[in-house]
């Protein structure tokens, strides 16, 4: 999947479902930085991907 966010690399997702609870890692197509965030099932994937690309982000902003 390709960025909407604000970043100009490639970020692929995945999630898992993990018991109650959906995993999301979002991965930098360019530098292969990963960050993983965890929500309800009940949580839209969609939401989970915009905190898991801006958590990326600050990510590779700080450093």
């Amino acid at each position: 999947m390709t960025s909407r966010y604000n970043t100009s690399n490639e970020i692929y997702f995945e999630l898992r479902q993990v018991g109650t609870y959906l995993r999301c890692t979002a991965i930098d197509g360019k530098t292969g930085v990963e960050v993983t965030v965890a929500g309800p099932v009940s949580r839209n994937p969609e939401q989970l991907k915009r905190v898991a690309a801006q958590k990326l982000e600050y990510v590779l902003k700080k450093g």
